[in-house]
């Protein structure tokens, strides 16, 4: 089911340009002589007359404009068959062919008189266009009472630019208070002239933004669900502050009641905090598909991000849900900007869902980090058993020279790590990590000399124990890498490039770590076993970079990396497994990895090629291959071959074919190569004229087995009706 998207009500945009006017006109015009093709200006340039023929009745003290009159201020042109400016009154009038220009808005009427001081006028058979929204409006008669107050009779709204519009709005009257609230009579939805729904009266509010009142519903079916009804009322409580109530029907479920509050605090802090809850009637009545879920079920976020005026970033990100099978059934509970670009989650896959807190300070040569985070498990019927990291200090310090030396550097790490769970071993610990590098210039080659020295220090505990265990470990690493860069640049005259260079970057290491006693120790992460090491690691990098001159600048350039190979492996000396590179004792060679991307310039062409094979099994652990392509008409197609051995190999693809400017056709599937069998297929259409567009698709999940549809019209500017 897609969220409930905030739009711009009906009536709301009458606010945005029932008036184009600019308010506080100061005009002082000189006398001009009663010429035809005189042109008056005030002083200070801020308004400009001109008119085949311009009047200037000095008792009366008013300006007459007659034929192709033209008055412009300030970035607003009017034009008008004819025009009166009266100073005494301050207002002025126009007549015939009235049409007013500011920016990129129009108005066009047969009569206009304003008063520029109070802010008073009126419009007979008005037409206004705001660009913005691609919106018209229309009023046989509009009177501006005040500041942000209007009454408009027999009006219409339509965002359709032809002359018998798809839709349209027609209200017998509207009247837009001071106060920010638009109250309509008698208004009406008609489609082609014909009128399909009627509402007798209405209280909206006027603001082009965010305004108070009901959401379009959206209706739609789905196997486990039933039917589906979605409503939604918005309340913009201020300008930093909104609440969003969400009630949702389901014939087969019951009805789950949502809200979402979201707040500004200022430019630099902002959140939202949402809930949901549901007497579910499936997991009532069948009890069995559901282990782990009582029947009333719920969901529970807040995510909040702000930069504190020293610098320091606060970010959390919590999500918590009553049971496992929650996110299965509404998948959207947590569809939002937070958790995207801090977990980037998946919950058909993921075993845990995750929340965090994270607040980060750095200066120019230090940095320290506090961070918290809560794992609910998506398998187990509770969490008792569940790590939880409450919380993590990291006080870092960045890489810079030993005593002021320009040869010898230093930088470390150290980390306070405090460990909960409610049933298991926990404790805290602290892990003190700095490293001292000589780095060396000897030709083309850089030599990066390392040693590495490790503390680790522990105080456990368990809930069943009554004596707490305190453990430590002292270990060291040392080695060195050789790196070093080639390059070639050859002049060409490729698609507007001049040249194209090519490097070669080789990379060699080697690393040691003697062999400790860790037997003891918890384990809580990877950080608590070190294994043994002696090993070589190998890498090579290259790239094909272009570059483009750009057009009219002398001597500037844009650049482009083309192509991006990456292979490398690891020996070992010693037959002792890490369990990360060495799987196995008496395994000296790593996995071989390669890595190809290319892109093209602008985006439009995407390939990645990955690969890890294992050479003692002679076979392949990874192989992915992505290709994807799109160009400026709106065609996409996307294909992945994903393998992982003994877990999964999948094809996945999605493509969107546009047939005309406004109808195109999209589907995606995922495939499972290793059992032959379909796991989800998506196809439908997108049907789009110039002001409304309706979108159909169907979904069908075959593991659980579950068919939904889509049906979603959209009027552009006032929003969607429909859902899945």
């Amino acid at each position: 089911m897609q969220r409930f998207r905030r739009k711009t009500n009906l009536i709301i945009i009458f606010l945005v340009s029932l008036f184009v006017l600019p308010a506080g006109i100061s005009i002082s015009l000189a006398a001009v002589p009663n010429l035809p093709g005189a042109t008056a200006a005030v002083a200070d340039k801020t308004i400009e007359i001109e008119a085949r023929y311009l009047y200037y009745d000095k008792q009366a003290n008013l300006y007459h404009a007659q034929g192709d009159v033209v008055i412009r201020q300030e970035g607003m042109e009017l034009h008008a068959d004819k025009a009166v400016l009266n100073q005494a009154l301050n207002e002025f009038e126009a007549w015939g062919d009235v049409l007013m220009r500011d920016r990129s808005d129009y108005l066009a009427c047969r009569y206009l008189k304003f008063n520029y001081v109070d802010q008073i006028g009126s419009i007979r058979d008005g037409r206004i266009f705001i660009k913005e929204k691609n919106f018209y409006i229309t009023g046989e008669r509009i009177e501006k009472l005040g500041a942000n107050e209007y009454d408009v009779e027999n009006a219409t709204l339509t965002t359709c630019d032809a002359e018998r519009a798809a839709w349209l709005i027609r209200c017998k009257k509207v009247h837009i208070k001071n106060g920010g609230y638009g109250v309509v009579d008698d208004a009406v939805f008609a489609i082609k002239n014909v009128p399909v729904l009627y509402l007798p009266k209405g209280v909206f509010p006027v603001n082009t933004k965010r305004q108070t009142g009901f959401l379009l519903p959206g209706i739609g079916y789905s196997d486990k669900d039933g039917l589906i009804t979605k409503n939604a009322f918005f309340w913009a409580i201020n300008d930093s502050n909104d609440l969003t109530l969400y009630p949702e029907t389901y014939s087969k479920r019951g009805i789950k009641f949502g809200a979402e509050y979201r707040y500004v605090i200022n430019e630099q802090a902002l959140g939202d905090v949402s809930a949901s809850f549901i007497s579910d009637k499936v997991v009532d009545d069948h009890p069995e598909d559901y282990p782990h879920a009582d029947k009333e079920r719920w969901a529970f976020g807040a995510h909040h991000f702000q930069t504190l005026s020293g610098g320091t970033i606060l970010k959390s990100d919590v999500n918590l849900v009553s049971d496992n099978e929650y996110l299965e059934d509404f998948p959207d509970t947590f569809a939002g900007e937070f958790i995207d670009e801090l977990d980037n989650a998946d919950y058909k896959t993921d075993t845990y869902l995750r929340s965090l807190a994270i607040a980060n300070h750095n200066w120019e040569r230090y940095s320290v980090t506090a961070e918290a985070r809560y794992y609910q498990s998506l398998l187990r019927k509770n969490d008792d058993e569940t790590l939880q990291l409450l919380p993590e200090i990291t006080l870092a310090a960045l890489n810079q020279p030993v005593a002021g030396s320009d040869w010898l550097f230093w930088h470390m790490d150290g980390v306070f790590s405090n460990f909960w769970r409610k049933d298991g071993e926990r404790g805290q610990r602290f892990d003190l990590h700095p490293v001292l590098t000589m780095p060396v210039k000897f030709g083309a080659f850089e030599v990066v000399p390392f040693l590495e020295l490790r503390g680790t220090y522990y105080q456990t505990n368990s809930p069943n124990d009554r004596v707490d265990g305190s453990q430590s470990r002292g270990t060291m690493a040392a080695g060195v890498e050789v790196k070093s860069v080639a390059e070639r640049v050859y002049a060409c005259n490729w698609f507007g490039m001049d040249r194209l260079l090519h490097t070669l970057e080789p990379t060699v290491g080697y690393r040691y770590v003697p062999d400790v006693d860790q037997d003891d120790l918890p384990s809580f992460d990877d950080v608590d076993y070190l294994a043994e090491e002696s090993n070589v690691t190998w890498a090579l990098v290259s790239r094909l970079i272009g570059r483009y001159p750009r057009a009219g600048k002398l001597d500037e350039f844009d650049y482009h990396e083309w192509l991006k190979f990456q292979v490398g492996q690891a020996y070992s000396f010693i037959d002792v497994a890490d369990g990360r590179r060495f799987m196995e004792d008496d395994q000296h060679a790593s996995n071989f990895y390669s890595r190809l991307e290319t892109r093209s310039r602008g985006g439009g062409l995407y390939m990645k090629l990955e690969n890890r094979f294992d050479p003692y099994d002679n076979a392949n652990e990874l192989m992915t291959a992505l290709l994807s392509t799109r160009d400026q008409r709106g065609d996409f197609l996307s294909l992945e071959y994903r393998y992982e051995q003994d877990i999964a190999e999948l094809v996945t693809g999605s493509t969107r074919l546009p047939l005309w400017s406004w109808l195109y056709v999209y589907g995606s599937i995922r495939y499972s190569v290793a059992d032959s069998h379909i796991w989800e297929t998506i196809y439908g259409f997108n049907y789009h004229p110039q002001c409304w567009s309706l979108d159909f698709s169907v979904d069908e999940e075959r593991d659980p087995y579950d068919l939904s549809f889509r049906l979603l019209l959209s009027l552009n500017g006032l929003g969607g009706l429909g859902g899945n």
